[in-house]
């Protein structure tokens, strides 16, 4: 005979299955950011590469050489940086519910300073690694079409100024609350996770990859480039390190039991 289940088992069991399917949503949006932002890193490569030779150009920001660049670097980059903005927005509110379902106290001031970070964090992907494309893509239209390398700099300083620091400013305003708050977090062990990935952050391997770069640059190396991603993995990795804090979610009534 079938064992005929009590109301409160059917609807523990109910639960159970909701909290489990809440629990793949979730491992699911942190995979997806964390493919799209290690993505725009890979768009930081192509905005980034420079062949060798050219003049500096625009303070020094970039060199002559990116007239040789194909085009197509800039325009797949800038398309790497719109699908950035759609892992970030799905991200963004499922790193604060599971900040939520770890019973952090919504007035606890990491909390507040991790959701002001990602409140605006899917527009700044887009918009900043975007204008970035564009002004290379600009420069090198320029350039290709005989620019006067000796007039440049005064002449682009301010459109580039203009175009480019409010978007600096920007990244820097979701990049360190988010790093300062993840970084809290992760040391104080309310993440579920090894302490030591408390550098797998925006701002952490930001720092670790300027190292590299600046080791790289030293040592003569041609593809010093290729540390310039250190900011978008550093929220690719944070989501994979969410990815594994859910993972080890044990969720009882909607609530990790753990908390």
């Amino acid at each position: 005979m079938k064992k005929v289940l009590s109301s409160a088992e059917k609807s523990e069991r109910v639960n159970e299955m909701i909290n489990e399917i809440k629990k793949k949503k979730l491992e699911a949006v942190f995979i997806f950011g964390f493919i799209s932002l290690l993505l725009c890193g890979v768009g930081d490569w192509l905005i980034g590469y420079e062949p060798e030779g050219g003049l500096p150009v625009v303070f020094g920001i970039t060199t002559t050489a990116i007239a040789d660049v194909p085009v197509w670097f800039y325009i797949l980059s800038f398309f790497f940086g719109i699908l950035s903005g759609f892992g970030c927005l799905y991200f963004a509110p499922a790193i604060m519910e599971f900040l939520d379902i770890k019973g952090i106290s919504k007035e606890s001031k990491m909390y507040k300073l991790m959701r002001f970070g990602l409140k605006s964090a899917p527009m700044m992907f887009v918009s900043f690694h975007c204008a970035c494309c564009i002004c290379l893509l600009m420069l090198q239209a320029a350039l290709r079409a005989g620019l006067d390398v000796s007039k440049a700099d005064p002449v682009y300083m301010l459109p580039v100024a203009v175009s480019m620091l409010p978007f600096l400013i920007w990244c820097f305003l979701c990049d360190i609350p988010v790093t300062v708050a993840y970084m809290y977090f992760a040391l104080k062990g309310k993440l579920g996770i090894n302490k030591a990935a408390f550098i797998l952050c925006p701002m952490g391997l930001s720092i670790v990859s300027k190292m590299i770069a600046a080791v790289m640059a030293a040592l003569g190396s041609k593809l010093a480039f290729l540390a310039a991603c250190g900011e978008s993995w550093g929220w690719a990795f944070m989501c994979l390190a969410f990815y594994f804090a859910v993972k080890k979610l044990q969720l009882t009534g909607g609530k990790d039991e753990r908390s």
